[in-house]
């Protein structure tokens, strides 16, 4: 579920799914896109305000619906239904990445796989002191697809990779030094500091602050990457290595590729 509420010239976006860490489904991620379709139509607007319900930002993606796909025949002909389907998450962060006002996460408790890639997507991302980070993907036997290039882009190809390659979680503090996060906060500050923001936007002309986000952006596309990445994350799912990876998640026990690297 997603909270709507434009305060102002703000737009507030909140997962609100708290029984799952605000894990995202497909209705979530459609939702989502459309309030950004509509961010863009409101000519006063100066900010999207992204944050997550119940004390955590967003856990990564909710797997039910894929869960689904692999366990109906794949088509003989087009696109698989799972890159698909994966492919859809990565448009939403590129509406993020191009929304054509400013956009803030502010990150409490977890912000994990997709959830890391949604701040990511962000101009300005706000964090509790307490918040952690983490792209574990790898360790349930999936590429980061989506997100990859996302992460890249913010806090370079190499810290990217180290901590895509090991699927660690990282604290806020260590993701504020990376550059994940551009303010680090206690949480009884997070939404005084927003409201600093906020004012600040307030005192741009709106269109002005369009045009500059349009003129410093990137021309590159990433389109191609993440359609190639769609289909390594739909192979990955349908070669049963990552379902040993989510049963394995979901069991609190070691992958079976876990357990043969410990072994002498």
């Amino acid at each position: 579920m997603i909270d709507l509420l434009q305060q102002g010239t703000a737009l507030y976006l909140t997962l609100n799914a708290p029984a799952t860490r605000n894990a995202l489904t497909d209705a979530m991620v459609q939702v989502l896109g459309e309030a950004l379709a509509e961010a863009a139509r409101i000519d006063k607007l100066r900010a999207v305000v992204l944050r997550g319900a119940g004390g955590h930002f967003c856990a990564g993606g909710d797997f039910s619906g894929f869960k689904r796909l692999i366990a109906e025949p794949r088509p003989d002909a087009g696109p698989d239904p799972i890159a698909i389907a994966n492919r859809r998450f990565g448009a939403l962060l590129e509406q993020f990445a191009a929304c054509p006002v400013p956009t803030i996460a502010i990150v409490e408790g977890a912000a994990i796989g997709g959830g890391l890639g949604l701040a990511a997507a962000c101009n300005v991302v706000l964090a509790s002191d307490t918040a952690s980070f983490g792209m574990p993907e790898v360790t349930l036997g999936l590429p980061p697809a989506q997100i990859a290039p996302f992460i890249a882009g913010r806090i370079g190809a190499g810290p990217a990779l180290r901590l895509m390659l090991t699927g660690r979680r990282i604290s806020a503090a260590e993701a504020m030094a990376l550059g994940m996060c551009d303010e680090m906060l206690t949480g009884d500050h997070l939404d005084a500091r927003l409201q600093h923001w906020l004012k600040l936007l307030q005192k741009a002309e709106p269109q002005c602050l369009r045009h500059t986000l349009q003129i410093v952006r990137s021309t590159a596309s990433r389109s191609v990457t993440l359609d190639q990445a769609a289909e390594l994350f739909a192979q990955a799912l349908r070669s049963g290595t990552a379902a040993e990876g989510l049963a394995a998640f979901g069991a609190k026990r070691p992958p079976l590729w876990a357990q043969e690297a410990d072994k002498p």
